[in-house]
């Protein structure tokens, strides 16, 4: 028997296997989910490259994008859905635990460890809220109310909020992409499609761009409008992030991360972002106090869940 943690995205799916139990070393693998009609598909996947197709999976715990709630799961930004008790009869899972995808990326994004983070806003943390914002597929957030509160943190819906744009451009950004979708929240600019979106209303019609590696090449090779775009998309995640320091008041620190996040993680700088982060008027000095970290490397989603996991195995959360 063996055992299972994944972090299924959008995009990607992650998967760690371990003997059984959740200790040791795993064997990572990562997916591509345009290839796979199902999850159950990428699972079975993985366990054949294992080179053990019939293995059981005692235990599983995986983390979906979406509310995990309901049965059938209905996955966001991803036409899959699945059972639970029809997952656990296919893998001879004994034990499934699901969680939503953030949840997982914020256990992973606050045990980074602080010498790979890279600093946005360099307040002193405190005693107080965490919060934890992603771009990737979509625009993910959650909280926690002390780094080191037990159990899960607590999985929203942040990234809907409405895009609350700063300046004439961000304001014509908005008025074409409400023409386009109607509701404009700040997931349809901090995402990979978002970004997209971006770099065609700054470039125009001759301005086509498959897919956000596809702008983050062209502004490394010299293109104006996609340099123009991913500047935008930082100084609109700064703004973002400001508005959570002042929603949670979150002086423990606010964490950036995603696989988008991380992807431009050079275009992040510093203090560019710390200005447009503090744009906030009267509140501008409230907003410094919040601490500001981006996660620049891929895979915490997976970390997170190979973190609940172990907790779980080890009776700390239920």
């Amino acid at each position: 028997m063996m055992s299972l943690a994944a972090d299924i995205g959008g995009t990607y799916s992650r998967l760690a296997w371990f003997g059984e139990g959740f200790s040791g070393h795993a064997t990572e693998q990562v997916f591509s989910n345009r290839e796979f009609a199902a999850l159950e598909d990428v699972i079975e996947a993985g366990r054949q490259a294992l080179g053990d197709a019939s293995a059981a999976i005692a235990d599983m715990v995986l983390a979906l994008p979406g509310p995990v709630h309901r049965d059938p799961v209905e996955l966001t930004n991803i036409n899959w859905r699945l059972r639970r008790d029809g997952l656990c009869e296919r893998f001879d899972t004994q034990r499934l635990t699901l969680v939503n995808d953030f949840q997982a990326a914020a256990l992973g994004a606050i045990n980074e460890p602080y010498e790979d983070l890279k600093v946005l806003n360099p307040a002193t943390p405190d005693e107080g809220p965490v919060v934890v914002a992603g771009a990737g597929t979509g625009l993910g957030m959650a909280w926690l109310a002390q780094r080191d509160q037990p159990g899960l943190p607590h999985a929203t819906e942040g990234g809907h909020i409405d895009f609350a744009p700063l300046d004439a451009r961000q304001l014509a950004l908005h008025q074409e992409l409400a023409e386009r979708y109607g509701h404009v929240s700040y997931e349809r600019v901090l995402s990979g499609d978002g970004l997209v979106d971006t770099y065609r209303h700054i470039g125009g019609a001759g301005a086509a761009a498959a897919s956000p590696a596809a702008i983050a090449g062209r502004a490394r090779a010299g293109d104006r409008h996609a340099g123009d775009a991913i500047a935008l998309f930082v100084a609109v995640f700064a703004a973002y992030a400001g508005n959570l320091a002042l929603a949670f008041n979150p002086l423990g620190g606010i964490y950036l991360c995603g696989g988008l996040t991380a992807h431009l993680a050079e275009w992040f700088d510093p203090t560019s972002f710390a200005l447009d982060y503090a744009r906030k008027g009267r509140m501008a000095d409230v907003v410094r106090r919040v601490p500001v970290y981006l996660v620049q490397r891929q895979g915490t989603g997976l970390a997170g869940v190979v973190h609940i996991a172990r907790a779980q195995r080890l009776s700390r959360w239920a």
